[in-house]
């Protein structure tokens, strides 16, 4: 049983794909369990196997989404006080009160667990049910985060002058003036540091052009965002890096790169979908299917920047876009590509 605090607001989208992966994992590792978040707070337990539940811990403390792990009892138990694995949280939505795995824990009114005498662990959800934005651990994230800065800046500063294939826990110490020993308190591996850097670099330059995308359309938004990344060639190969990762269900950080690009994803077809209320765009694109194409080429051109020395990223950006946008006010026919005849053999 174990509390943390949330390292910045989690939208209900993320909770839902939480939810779902972790459902899905848990599952196949006969974990069992529950995980509620309220406010910033969280408190999580996990029953299973003493193997297996350390190993779900370890990839919780070192998820960059949380931070002030603090361990609350850690001992056998002689039965399960948890049928499956579930998430409590009070979604906006109403609809994800429906997802399968959640728990309305939180719902006013809900009665008092029957349970509570059983089990420690019931009996404190139960506490913190009833008490949530109550600290069960001293809160010192602010303390906790000093170190966690530094280790991120020297990673930074590590990736610009060595690049991702020699970046190390020891080079990202020397550049942050920290020990080693100290950087591996705040991140326990190489790719828990990685993971919070991308979070950090990427959020650092996304935030300020975030407004562009109400004021100037998403395609404008990619464009500048593309023009601020080719400034930043290390940071580009960072997130390919992670990319890469995501794709590798076996690695810790998966799922964290996996929620951030559909999260990233949702946002362009939010934006879109806007885009098509306001005007900017017209009716005729389908804002998924738009999502689609801007993603291929938005990613794909990065791609291409790192791989080649030709690729000018924003004029490649601007033509292609715009052409995509023109094509988005025709109506769609099928290709023909296939049925173009092939000359016979002389």
């Amino acid at each position: 049983m174990y509390t943390s605090t949330q390292t910045r607001p989690i939208t209900d989208i993320e909770l839902a794909q939480i939810l779902a992966v972790g459902r899905e994992k848990n599952t196949a590792l006969g974990v069992t369990g529950i995980l509620a978040h309220k406010g910033d707070n969280c408190l999580g337990i996990l029953e299973g196997e003493h193997a297996v539940v350390g190993a779900r811990f370890e990839q919780v403390r070192v998820d960059p989404r949380h931070t002030n792990v603090r361990v609350l009892m850690d001992e056998p138990i002689a039965q399960r006080s948890f049928p499956d694995w579930s998430m409590a949280f009070q979604p906006i939505d109403p609809l994800l009160q429906h997802v399968p795995g959640f728990s309305d824990l939180f719902a006013p009114g809900r009665p008092l667990d029957t349970a509570t005498s059983l089990t420690r662990a019931r009996s404190l959800l139960d506490w913190f049910r009833k008490h949530p934005l109550a600290p069960l651990t001293s809160q010192t994230a602010e303390a906790d985060e000093a170190p966690r800065t530094r280790a991120i800046n020297g990673a930074i500063t590590a990736l610009h002058d060595g690049g991702i294939s020699r970046f190390t826990l020891d080079v990202a110490a020397a550049n942050a003036g920290m020990r080693v020993a100290a950087v591996r308190d705040a991140f326990p591996t190489e790719r828990a540091l990685l993971a919070a850097t991308v979070e950090r670099w990427t959020q650092a330059i996304s935030a300020p052009l975030a407004p562009l995308m109400v004021e100037k359309g998403t395609v404008a938004f990619l464009h500048a965002l593309l023009a601020a990344h080719a400034e930043e060639p290390a940071l580009m190969e960072l997130l390919a890096a992670s990319l890469a990762s995501a794709a590798d269900p076996s690695v810790d950080s998966a799922d964290y790169y996996r929620s951030t690009y559909r999260r990233f994803r949702q946002a362009i077809r939010d934006g879109l979908a806007a885009d098509v209320r306001d005007g900017r765009e017209p009716a005729t694109m389908d804002p998924v299917r738009g999502a689609q194409q801007l993603l291929a080429l938005y990613d794909g051109l990065r791609l291409q920047a790192l791989l080649t020395t030709d690729t000018d990223l924003v004029d490649a950006f601007d033509r292609a876009a715009t052409r995509m946008r023109r094509g988005w006010s025709e109506q769609y026919e099928q290709p023909a590509y296939w049925d173009i005849p092939v000359a016979s053999a002389p």
